[in-house]
């Protein structure tokens, strides 16, 4: 019994000390994408490996009218994501000690959307730097991000640019 004990013990104190040290060790919620192709809504979570390092993942949804060629109207055309970001946390000073961070990383992001549009169907990948603001509320459970992620694409239907950076997001988790 002392032998698991131990292990559990030193478990849920180094558990407090890094929810200490940045506010939260894990959260899920949504983010919100200006870019509406395929992830205007993305289901979202993010967690912390230590105290500076996090990863973020995103499953995120969207979808827009798009012109058919050979009709006389537009079709809807939905999309689905799959993302995965790396991002480097630092504090920042403020005279309340809030939780409040600048972050800086990059990740992968893969998708495909559905369309009649055969120069907007397809599947896509691409790779994007992220830089943004993470809050933690000091009395309540809840997270706020906004941020920045300029996109380079390295496949994707012919209707895409290669290169998208407006894409602004913010997100709104539960922290655990």
């Amino acid at each position: 019994m002392k032998k698991t004990l131990l292990p559990v013990a030193l478990f849920l104190l180094l558990t407090n000390f890094l929810c200490a040290q940045n506010g939260y060790k894990n959260a899920v919620g949504v983010r919100f994408n200006t870019y509406i192709g395929y992830d205007v809504l993305a289901l979202s979570y993010k967690s912390f490996l230590a105290n500076h390092d996090a990863l973020e993942f995103n499953l995120g949804f969207g979808g827009r009218n798009m012109y058919v060629p050979g009709t006389s109207g537009q079709s809807f055309s939905p999309g689905i994501s799959l993302a995965g970001a790396y991002q480097y946390h630092v504090d920042i000073e403020t005279a309340t000690n809030e939780h409040l961070r600048w972050f800086a990383g990059g990740g992968l992001i893969l998708f495909h959307i559905f369309s009649k549009n055969n120069f907007y169907e397809g599947f896509g990948a691409g790779l994007f730097g992220t830089c943004g603001i993470d809050y933690k509320f000091k009395n309540t459970p809840l997270n706020l991000t906004a941020d920045w992620r300029p996109t380079v694409y390295l496949s994707a239907p012919d209707s895409f640019s290669p290169l998208q950076i407006g894409t602004l997001g913010v997100a709104v988790r539960y922290t655990f």
